[in-house]
């Protein structure tokens, strides 16, 4: 079946200077123009395209994907970096050998700074079924290590291609996932690279579709995310040893906020922390994520990161939970730290609960070889019918409306849990310390939290429920409107004549415990009483960054 199934992929190698007589002609055009303010390209992008999948009508491609057709992708992609960074090479050799009256093939004092965008898979025809649309295998680069050294190459951007027709929560249809650690891979063959943006690493989040056929086709198989998480952790420590020194900045967004903005935060998450090693003692029982941004914190001066997390992250300094281990126990360059966490945390409990304790389902479900790696356990039949049904189901109740857009989100977590919560706090204010972040000039960790609870749920709180006081007049005039605010804590360290500052937005009616308090206020020195406690500010969606990748 997987030969059959093979003939359909259309898979050609890229001829002989695809990429680079299109970029000298660029680099060319570009240098001619009037007036010259600067010569020299800089931002370079390939658009790295899969391979055409036939969809003829007899025999129909399979609707759930034999690993030999993602084999065959994966090394059609593999073969699009390798020739790209071939062009880049050639370009680099051309511009060291020109002479010095000619105008500079790379711009001085900037260099090469490419972009490598991940096309949407396409098909000659849509497939009948929307398992093919989603994938979780994740690509990788093959033969990494014979990938040329590119010496002027300074930042380098790894993104999707937006889908910009898809419905909001379907952006990603077609669109195969890289693996993280592909980003890191690359990054060891820039000598000279000085800052690494991955605006999005392809966590999927569950989003709460009306349509439970819906639910599993978009699924994110809980294996192969649990696998790429620990592949990152294992890149980060594979590669760090020739990682350039030059390399100071990144960004690592694992999720995107526009993607499972509309969840059922009473389904039970994955715990995709526990059996990612491979061996009992490869991460010590840490999250795999966590501990890899850790020990890429020890060589970064600017870190901004959006990710499931434990307290792992943070350079141990005395914070409970906290685990030391061979990483790096501090992070002596860091000036500006950024992170976001979710609310849950990576192994499947949340750090927040509804307002008056719900928390449906307190610890995560374990992740197993036999129901979560594709194609598991689920009958492909069942969920054909179930389509079927709910299409049906759905034409004679929304002929105007489409399905893909109708939700039935609960989303309730809104109160913080104290043994969650307050160690992640404490693991990030005891990493804050001078002794271990001596350069540090701000830090801030925080989240988004959202009110729009199931219709079940809104009656139960109707009356008893009321969200904290806001900073500003709330402009949710419904009851079933979304209503979002930020949480979290920000710390700018004194700066010459300026004090310093700690700015915690948590609500009127929660404190952290005096422990956390303490450790701020120690911070602070002389400064202590220098800590503002600022009210929620209520948005009915925050800044959309489903394009963040297009900035």
């Amino acid at each position: 079946m997987a030969s059959e199934e093979l003939e359909h992929v259309q898979a050609t190698p890229p001829a002989p200077n695809a990429f680079l007589d299109p970029l000298l002609e660029r680099v060319r055009a570009f240098n001619a123009r009037e007036p010259r303010h600067y010569v020299g390209m800089a931002g370079i992008t390939l658009r790295a395209e899969m391979p055409r999948i036939r969809n003829p009508r007899e025999p129909q491609v399979l609707c759930m994907e034999p690993p030999a057709v993602f084999e065959a992708v994966n090394a059609h992609f593999s073969t699009k970096i390798h020739a790209f960074f071939s062009a880049m090479q050639t370009l680099e050799d051309m511009a060291d050998k020109q002479p010095p009256d000619e105008p500079d093939l790379i711009r001085p004092g900037v260099g090469l700074q490419p972009e490598i965008e991940i096309a949407q898979q396409s098909f000659d025809f849509p497939s009948d079924c929307l398992h093919r649309s989603f994938y979780s295998r994740r690509l990788a680069v093959q033969n990494v290590d014979s990938l040329p050294l590119l010496n002027r190459v300074t930042k380098l951007r790894v993104f999707p291609e937006v889908n910009y027709a898809s419905d909001a929560g379907m952006e990603l249809i077609h669109q195969r996932p890289v693996s993280p650690r592909v980003p890191l891979e690359l990054t060891a063959r820039l000598p000279h690279l000085r800052e690494l943006d991955c605006p999005y690493l392809w966590e999927r989040l569950p989003v709460a579709f009306w349509s439970r056929a819906l639910r599993i086709f978009t699924r994110d198989w809980e294996g192969p995310w649990r696998d790429a998480r620990a592949e990152f952790a294992r890149g980060v420590r594979h590669l760090m040893p020739v990682m350039p020194s030059s390399f100071t900045k990144a960004r690592f967004w694992f999720w995107n906020a526009g993607w499972g903005n509309e969840m059922d935060q009473a389904e039970q998450m994955p715990d995709l922390v526990t059996g990612a090693s491979q061996t009992p003692s490869e991460f010590e029982g840490m999250d795999p994520v966590s501990l890899g941004l850790r020990e890429l914190g020890s060589r970064l001066e600017e870190l901004d990161t959006r990710a499931l997390i434990t307290p792992d992250l943070f350079p141990p300094g005395g914070g409970d939970g906290a685990k030391a281990s061979n990483a790096s126990s501090s992070w002596p360059r860091m000036r500006h730290l950024t992170v976001e966490f979710h609310p849950c945390a990576p192994t499947g409990r949340w750090y927040f609960s509804g307002p008056r304790g719900e928390d449906p389902c307190p610890t995560g479900f374990a992740v197993t070889k036999e129901k979560h790696y594709p194609p598991g356990q689920e009958d492909i039949e069942e969920t054909h019918d179930l389509w079927s049904r709910e299409e049906d189901e759905w034409e004679g109740l929304h002929k105007d409306e489409n399905i893909y857009q109708l939700r039935r989100p609960d989303m309730f977590r809104i109160r913080p849990i104290e043994e969650r919560i307050n160690p992640l706090l404490l693991a990030f204010v005891s990493s804050l310390r001078r002794e271990t972040m001596p350069c540090l000039e701000d830090a801030e960790l925080f989240t988004w939290l959202t009110w729009l609870p199931s219709e079940e749920r809104r009656k139960e709180n109707e009356g008893t429920v009321k969200l904290p006081p806001a900073s500003s007049a709330s402009p949710y005039v419904a009851d079933d409107c979304q209503v979002m605010f930020r949480w979290g804590v920000k710390y700018e360290a004194p700066k010459g004549d300026d004090k310093g500052k700690v700015t915690w937005q948590v609500g009127e009616n929660w404190r952290p415990k005096d422990e956390i308090i303490r450790a701020f206020e120690d911070l602070l020195g002389e400064d202590r009483d220098n800590m503002e406690w600022q009210s929620f500010e209520y948005v009915e969606d925050r800044n959309p960054d489903r394009l963040a990748w297009c900035d």
